[in-house]
């Protein structure tokens, strides 16, 4: 008996996609509030780099290329371990056979990469909360336009990061190599972010950050849609 094409919906079809794509984002945000510890690890690393800056700087006051360089580094160290540990946490708990069988590719990474966006922007905020409360801020920037400048970079690291962390997810040392091989790749985000958000903190004119801010867009979203075409190839490898 031939069933009918509503009782059996393959898991390339758009609507199924979405379906699982949500379901991927419901795990990973329980996954990641029902294991405290991944929480605290994340909140510690953001305030262990924030205070040994502050340490080291010692109430010397910033200008606004270091206070922007400085608030990169916070976005970056604290957000790889974060974002990082997507993939390598399915390796740990052993249930990448069953991601594989159960959803398709496509849903699965675009699922962990809005995931990660979501993660970034909290852990970003957190970073900006903590470097304000910490360190001598040059000026009081406009919060609507450090919101966009955290949510670019959450959606940047998390584009990059999130392919690596599916390429390195079965290698020996994953937890030191996703750093290393990350630093070049997020390189052509970062240099532009501090730019950006030096003229945000001077107080330029928005039209001056704003081709900065498209370029990094730009450049997040050609690895997430790069990363989407190799995903499927790298996952199974």
């Amino acid at each position: 008996m031939r069933r009918s094409t509503s009782e059996v919906e393959p898991r390339w079809r758009g609507s199924a996609i979405l379906r699982q794509l949500l379901a991927v984002v419901e795990k990973e945000l329980r996954s990641e509030f029902r294991q405290r510890v991944s929480v605290a690890v994340t909140v510690l690393s953001v305030g262990v780099i924030v205070l040994v800056l502050a340490f080291a700087l010692g109430g010397t006051p910033l200008s606004g290329e270091l206070f922007a360089a400085l608030l990169w580094v916070v976005f970056f160290l604290g957000l790889s371990p974060a974002v990082g540990r997507s993939f390598l946490a399915e390796e740990e708990r052993g249930t990448r056979l069953l991601l594989h069988m159960l959803t398709s590719p496509a849903a699965l990474y675009w699922g962990k990469l809005t995931t990660n966006v979501l993660i970034g922007m909290v852990t970003n905020v957190l970073g900006y909360g903590l470097f304000l409360l910490f360190l001598p801020v040059p000026s009081t920037p406009e919060l609507w336009a450090i919101g966009v400048l955290i949510a670019v970079a959450a959606f940047g690291f998390a584009a990059t990061l999130t392919l690596l962390s599916a390429a390195i997810a079965g290698a020996h040392h994953r937890g030191v190599l996703l750093p290393i091989l990350g630093l070049p790749v997020v390189v052509p985000l970062v240099l532009p972010g501090i730019e950006a958000t030096r003229r945000v903190v001077e107080h330029a004119p928005w039209a001056m950050v704003m081709p900065l801010v498209n370029l990094m867009v730009g450049y997040g979203g050609a690895i997430a849609i790069v990363g989407f075409w190799l995903f499927e190839w790298v996952w199974q490898e």
